[in-house]
């Protein structure tokens, strides 16, 4: 667990320094938020103010209160200050029951807050039974955070898709609002949040106690478990007002209990009722950031809360002494190895594509492989013509996003060191998203250079931040996670403003194969070639977990290793995110499974995860295509829903096999 403290780089001004300073900051941006901007009528100007500015105003001081205090109680139960609803997957959890929530009858709408609570608290109970307890590594919390998140953030998608008639306009919330039209949903949520307060500041006495150790706390009399519950709960029904008023919003729950405790506010009494001030005090920052943004419909409150939150976090990174274990803290890698051979992965490369030429809305008709392969018209040669280099360029996608996480974790030593996770595929589609909406004639030579510089600048910055630390994993995956979140704000904010093609950049952003043609497999095949100089960078990267001045004297070249083998890994998520965009999962999932199918070999390790890669691709594509036919499930979704119920069963196996 995190018992270091951290370092005191706020000056100490005092706790009453501290509450006017807050409170001069709260008047200020509550100003801003209710007069900036009110039409000149006395009339309408007092009908804004009661009906929407101050509403408002409630429910963005009430979401974040709720936030700061929620991330407080799950780091102080589980002395983990990276604990957060967002972190954990309660934020995840709460958006698909508020969305479950909308399917209630009227009359049960008083109590819609009840399925958005069991949702997150799901959620929550999911990622802590995967990590293995309440005592769970960071390392090991945040990997089973994430699996969660991924995957209910897909079925919320799915969601979403099925029952579009109904809660579509819900869509809306994924980027978070503010908006309130009158204090209906105000005074909905009112009763559970003082009541989750209340609880929350009864503990405080309890909480203290547990600072002590578990053993200490029960030598005490202190129920551990029953507390560690009671604490879960109510930093869950915090979350689920959160979500409530102002949709799914990360960052705040996390960074407000850290800003806290550099002010001296560490022992639970401070740290409670601070960080709901700090959470309110971030989200008033944030709603100002939105309303006075120039663009049309404001700026997206994720956006606000990943500009201001992004800064701040990877502020508390460095700050932060280590984070993981003395030793390495492997959560995929320590299963046994069966070494299966690689035949059935390469009889499952045709399989797919077979299987993702012939399923369909559209059945094929006889004979039109033949007609195909001859030229001819027909329904039967037109299907394969539009379907096969749909799935090649999914399953080349796969394999080269495998590749980049196989030689991204090999040089950090890192399991988590996937490119979606150090926000590479965020960078490389943000750049090629850019480009498309400010030169949409461009040449796709022009999408590649772009796509590579976004990867490679987004891969540099993080491992700069982290040189100091000696590329940590928990630090490293925080920073990932960070600027991953910054940048798909951002492409979401790029969206916004471009005010043009924005359902088609939406649905690439999620990653799809959909209409990619016989034009793009020759410029997107040649570079799974990479795999060849990839085969000699792992075995000599096999050689660092020596150390690097063991490898240094047997003649590896440590530096100019690690960056070839960074540009390599940059260049293979650039090439996949310009063919099919940013699809997650397939570059952390695909050397795990790898792993625990051949085991360590250099090169067998290589030819599988290159062929998990792609065949997890190529299966996502075909079923997105054909479960809900003839909806379209996009690529990115699928993977997710493909891979992370994966990861999380392997955590869960590992758990098993060391207790």
């Amino acid at each position: 667990m995190l018992n270091h403290a951290l370092p005191r780089r706020l000056p100490d001004i005092g706790g009453s320094g501290w509450l006017l300073l807050a409170l001069a900051v709260a008047l200020g941006l509550a100003s801003a938020s209710l007069f900036s901007g009110l039409p000149a009528s006395p009339a309408v100007h007092g009908e804004v103010l009661t009906t929407l500015r101050l509403p408002r105003l409630a429910a963005t001081l009430i979401a974040g209160a709720a936030l700061g205090l929620a991330g407080a109680l799950l780091q102080a139960m589980t002395r983990n200050r990276l604990a957060a609803p967002s972190v954990l997957g309660v934020t995840s959890g709460a958006q698909i029951g508020l969305l479950l929530s909308l399917l209630l009858p009227g009359a049960l709408r008083p109590a819609s807050i009840v399925p958005v609570f069991a949702g997150g608290l799901l959620a929550a109970l999911l990622t802590f039974a995967v990590a293995g307890g309440w005592r769970a590594s960071p390392l090991r919390l945040i990997l089973a955070g994430t699996a969660t998140t991924l995957l209910l953030s897909a079925l919320t998608a799915l969601l979403l898709i099925i029952n579009e008639q109904h809660i579509a306009g819900l869509a809306l919330w994924g980027a978070g609002s503010l908006f309130q039209n009158g204090w209906d949903g105000v005074v909905r949520v009112l009763p559970w949040a003082v009541l989750a307060g209340w609880v929350a500041l009864w503990q405080v006495r309890a909480l203290t106690v547990l600072a002590l150790g578990d053993e200490a706390a029960a030598s005490l009399g202190l129920r551990v478990d029953a507390l560690r519950r009671c604490t879960l709960a109510v930093a869950t029904l915090l979350s689920a007002v959160a979500v409530t008023l102002a949709g799914p919003v990360a960052f705040i729950g996390l960074i407000a209990p850290n800003l806290v405790r550099l002010a001296g506010g560490a022992h639970p009494g401070r740290l409670l009722p601070g960080s709901a001030v700090a959470g309110a005090l971030l989200m008033l920052l944030a709603d100002v950031l939105v309303r006075q943004t120039p663009l049309t419909g404001g700026l997206p409150l994720s956006v606000a809360t990943a500009l201001i939150g992004t800064s701040l976090l990877l502020w508390l990174i460095r700050g932060q002494p280590r984070l993981s274990p003395p030793t390495p803290d492997a959560p995929v890698a320590a299963v046994r190895h069966r070494r299966w051979p690689l035949w059935p992965l390469a009889l499952a490369v045709p399989l797919v594509i077979y299987a993702g030429v012939t399923q369909g809305s559209l059945p094929l008709p006889a004979g039109a492989w033949t007609d195909w392969w001859q030229g001819a018209s027909g329904t039967g040669a037109f299907l394969v013509e539009l379907r096969l280099p749909r799935v090649l360029a999914a399953l080349s996608a796969g394999a080269l996003l495998a590749l980049s996480g196989l030689l991204l974790q090999q040089v950090v030593r890192n399991p988590l060191a996937g490119p979606e996770m150090m926000g590479v595929t965020q960078g490389a589609g943000l750049a090629a998203l850019s480009v498309a909406l400010v030169w949409p004639a461009a040449p796709a030579a022009a999408g590649w250079l772009a796509s590579f510089a976004g990867a490679s600048a987004v891969l540099a910055a993080v491992l700069w931040l982290n040189r100091r630390s000696d590329y940590e994993p928990v630090k490293l995956a925080l920073s990932g996670i960070a600027f991953a979140g910054l940048l798909a704000a951002l492409a979401t904010l790029v969206v916004v403003a471009a005010k043009v093609q924005a359902a088609q950049a939406l649905v690439w952003l999620a990653g799809s194969s959909y209409g990619r043609g016989r034009a793009l497999l020759p410029a997107l095949l040649p570079w799974l070639l990479l795999g060849l100089p990839a085969l000699w960078l792992t075995r000599l990267l096999g050689l660092l977990m020596l150390g690097d001045e063991q490898a240094a004297a047997i003649g590896v070249p440590v530096a100019r290793l690690r960056v070839g083998a960074l540009a390599l890994s940059a260049l293979a998520a650039a090439v996949a995110v310009a063919a099919v965009g940013p699809v997650g999962f397939v570059g952390l999932a695909a050397p795990h499974l790898a792993t625990l199918l051949v085991g360590p070999r250099p090169g067998a390790r290589l030819a599988a995860t290159l062929l998990c890669g792609g065949v997890l691709c190529g299966l996502a594509d075909v079923l997105g295509r054909t479960l809900l036919a003839p909806l379209e499930i996009p690529l990115g979704l699928m993977t997710a829903a493909l891979g992370a119920p994966y990861l999380l069963c392997l955590l869960a196996y590992q758990g098993r096999s060391r207790a």
